[in-house]
């Protein structure tokens, strides 16, 4: 694979961590560094339910392990049982007002998610202007305010409530906050969460900006539709050196028109040190670089059930100091698109501060689809299923049950870090582009 052609593809990805557009940087060489051992995955369970209850209502949670299944057996605990409490099935009860959090636990594993527990009945602020939030409750808002940015500010604040009811306005900053909500809000800039704990923004209107959490967990950015038609932005959801994170049922579009050249937005998700996300059941189109893209050390994350189309390299995608353990990639489907998915082992700069070493171990990739692939127009790898190139180490990842369509079968390297779960469908085995033989009984059988 020709360097220029990797160097090419994330020439916009890590500026967007840093500002809603991108700048030039200079290419770097990949890099052989490698490491002898691995440390060892911890399995982070996602809870879902009702997180916001008024006192003396109930909420039944459920735990996820990264595979999506229900832990029947998970043990729950609530570290603020005054103000909420948790049955060993893990129904809570919401006893006075305040944050809990509540723990699962199952085999070694474990999760948390963020109890509000409100007044059954309160008074509502409504905010007719631009804002600092520094008291908890609720908010409404009853009038576009287009010209402040940003318009609404939450700082260092617990149990917020912000319903915009479909008006207007620029950025929202959330710096230190958390169990709290915004939703139904148009904003026509970013919405930016750092250091938070337990916040959702959720059926809003995102207009040429990013969806934006940096060293927060338990973030939900759900049912929002994200449109930037200009050229220069990294991404539109984005997601940096935190945990426990989920982008779901959201509509991501980029403006990527097709053509071989970088218009309109590079990724659709972008994920940077994170471990325990959940990117499930997003539509996302006209991407000229990936649909969702790791950058350094992604752990125990699932990529599930999105439906992506007019994407310029892959559907999934690591470039920059790739390190993947532990994640699941499934049910995706990928149309106009050269490949399913890239992994490369790139260092430079769009790594960070820190030059993360080389691993993909114990991640898999079962029933995702490529169909109507198109020519690759940074000639990154060819048109192919999937195209992996990386340092060890590199062991125990499952490809299975995948369909390529009539595309030529995944070239893995090396392919022994890779295992053959069957059902895979691609086009006839082709020594030239290919070492996955798709109706091979195990990998192995054919290599160039």
């Amino acid at each position: 694979m020709p360097l220029r052609a990797c160097l090419a593809l994330a020439a916009c990805i890590a500026a967007s961590l840093l500002a809603p557009s991108c700048g030039s940087s200079s290419s770097t060489a990949p890099s052989t560094t490698t490491q002898t051992t691995t440390p060892p995955v911890t399995t982070v369970l996602a809870i879902s339910g009702t997180t916001i209850l008024d006192v003396g209502m109930t909420s039944q949670l459920t735990a996820k392990n990264i595979a999506g299944i229900v832990v029947a057996d998970a043990q729950w605990s609530s570290l603020a049982p005054a103000v909420a409490t948790v049955s060993a099935s893990g129904l809570v009860t919401a006893v006075s007002t305040g944050t809990a959090t509540i723990r699962a636990t199952a085999s070694g594993s474990s999760g948390t998610v963020g109890v509000l527990v409100q007044a059954p009945t309160g008074s509502v602020v409504t905010l007719s202007t631009c804002t600092n939030i520094t008291q908890p409750g609720r908010y409404i808002v009853d009038r576009d305010m287009p010209d402040r940015s940003p318009c609404m500010s939450l700082q260092s604040v617990s149990n917020v409530q912000l319903d915009c009811q479909g008006h207007w306005m620029r950025a929202i900053v959330m710096t230190n906050v958390s169990a709290s909500t915004v939703e139904n809000c148009l904003v026509a800039a970013n919405v930016k969460i750092t250091g938070s704990v337990g916040v959702t923004v959720s059926r809003s209107t995102i207009a040429n900006g990013i969806l934006w959490a940096v060293s927060s967990s338990g973030i939900v950015f759900d049912g929002n539709t994200a449109t930037v038609l200009g050229t220069g932005f990294g991404a539109i959801v984005v997601l940096d050196g935190g945990s426990n994170n989920r982008v779901t049922n959201n509509v991501l579009v980029g403006g990527y028109n097709g053509t071989p050249s970088a218009v309109g937005t590079d990724d659709g998700v972008i994920v940077t040190n994170e471990t325990g996300d959940v990117i499930e059941g997003n539509t996302i189109s006209d991407f000229y670089d990936a649909g969702v893209e790791g950058v350094a050390a992604v752990t125990n994350t699932r990529i599930a059930n999105n439906v992506m189309s007019n994407i310029g390299v892959a559907g999934v995608s690591s470039y920059w100091c790739t390190r993947w353990s532990g994640n699941v990639v499934e049910g995706n489907s990928v149309t106009r698109a050269p490949q399913f998915a890239q992994f490369v082992y790139l260092t430079g700069s769009k790594c960070g501060a820190v030059m993360t070493p080389a691993s993909f171990v114990g991640n898999r990739f079962v029933g995702n689809s490529l169909r109507n692939a198109t020519a690759p127009w940074l000639g990154s790898g060819g048109r192919k299923g999937m195209f992996v190139v990386i340092p060890e180490p590199v062991s125990s990842n499952l490809i299975r049950n995948n369909d390529f369509g009539t595309e030529p079968g995944p070239q893995l390297t090396p392919l022994t870090g890779f295992i053959n779960g069957g059902g895979n469908i691609c086009g006839p085995f082709d020594p030239n582009v290919s070492n996955f033989d798709c109706a091979a009984a195990a990998l192995g059988l054919r290599r160039r």
